[in-house]
């Protein structure tokens, strides 16, 4: 523990962690009290002890286990919210330089205007610089994205220097060349920090989901952690879900915003219902290759991965609950129609019947010629070596077959 605490404090940015003095003094009480036993020859005391001792560090580590999952979520929400913001600036910066670009191709420059259009140029590096601290505190954050925004970073700079120095020399043409790679790469950008963020959606998704299928399969009921939810059967999974929602809901309402959910809580409603969208996925996927996929269906898919991405966005508002209610009253409505489609094909049963098998008018004719050419090619007595007239016969043989 001790060696734990040390390494978190020389991380850059230290994680939470719950004061865990108190637990360790009570283990360290039952070791001591395990090992007076053992000198007074009580070994099953000592054994009692020993297992206390044992519980309580299991229980320490599944609390860290926690803990560490929590802060996770902590820190994934809020890079995910730097990401949105910063998309949001880059977006906004490539259609300021595309207006810009447009603007400058209709103007003079030996011009008032022209003046006014280098110095909203100028606006814009120093606006992308305020984006250039967030991105490079951001990928310090991802690593993963570290190489690629350094890169990209460094090419917009370049080409917003080498566009303001074309411009203040009036090379017009040279300079638009320069602004369009400016507008690219911060396209390329944008482009980038969208995938991220809907990587990291999906990750958190995916963290709660497999929290929740850590135990065995068959140790859940119906309606209580969707990972095992039957592909049959979703509704009573999404009516606890509901519930769920429901209740949170209320709390927000009764302590004004306050009170809701924390984060780890809107990461496990939306893991279940990822469960259960994913299950009904499968289903639709194995419909449609029977020819029998419902776009009613695929209505209620998109209804609940909106609702995920509300929920990994920490929003819970009457809409989304009128929206679980509908998704609710369908999916009852879907799981009907299939037990009375099942019940239809039982019901049907056609005897097996023959059939003559003909061969297509078009291939009959192709068999013929051929078989024509090939008799054709046997009449044919060319001046051949013995080994090669062995080939050639060989070769007709092989035709036939």
């Amino acid at each position: 523990m001790e060696d734990i605490e040390k390494k978190n404090e020389e991380l850059e940015n230290p994680q939470k962690m719950d004061d865990p003095k108190e637990d360790m003094e009570d283990i360290k009480q039952d070791m001591k009290d395990s090992e007076k036993q053992l000198e007074q020859k009580q070994n099953s005391k000592s054994a009692k002890s020993q297992k206390s001792a044992a519980q309580k560090m299991k229980n320490q580590a599944n609390k860290m286990r926690s803990q560490q999952q929590a802060n996770q979520m902590e820190a994934m929400q809020e890079d995910m919210k730097m990401l949105r913001q910063l998309l949001e600036n880059l977006v906004g910066l490539s259609f300021d330089q595309e207006d810009l670009i447009k603007g400058l191709n209709k103007t003079e420059i030996n011009t008032p205007r022209y003046v006014q259009q280098v110095q909203r140029q100028f606006k814009i590096k120093d606006d992308f610089r305020v984006a250039e601290d967030t991105l490079n505190a951001l990928s310090k954050r991802v690593f993963q994205i570290e190489s690629f925004v350094t890169e990209k970073v460094s090419e917009i700079k370049t080409n917003m220097r080498e566009s303001l120095e074309l411009l203040e020399e009036r090379e017009k043409g040279m300079a638009s060349d320069r602004q369009q790679r400016t507008m690219k790469g911060l396209n390329d950008l944008a482009l980038m920090l969208s995938e991220v963020l809907n990587n990291m959606q999906q990750q958190m998704s995916g963290m709660m989901s497999g929290s929740q299928m850590c135990q065995k399969p068959g140790q859940q009921k119906p309606g209580q952690g969707q990972g095992n939810t039957p592909q049959d059967k979703m509704s009573p999974g999404q009516q606890q879900l509901n519930k769920e929602m429901q209740n949170a809901r209320e709390k927000m309402n009764q302590k004004d915003g306050q009170g809701g959910p924390n984060a780890k809580e809107f990461a496990q409603m939306a893991a279940k219902q990822a469960a259960i969208r994913k299950a009904l996925e499968k289903q639709l996927r194995k419909q449609q290759q029977q020819g029998k996929g419902s776009k009613e269906t695929q209505d209620i898919i998109d209804q609940m991965d909106r609702t995920e991405t509300e929920l990994v966005n920490k929003k819970l508002s009457n809409e989304t609950l009128k929206r679980q209610q509908d998704i609710m009253t369908r999916l009852l409505e879907h799981e009907k129609a299939e037990r009375e489609r099942e019940l239809d094909e039982k019901r049907k049963s056609d005897s097996a019947q023959n059939f003559e098998r003909t061969t297509p008018p078009a291939l009959q004719e192709y068999l013929k010629k051929r078989r024509s050419e090939v008799e054709t090619y046997k009449t044919v007595s060319p001046a051949l070596k013995p080994y090669y007239k062995s080939l050639v016969e060989e070769y007709f043989k092989t035709l036939k077959e």
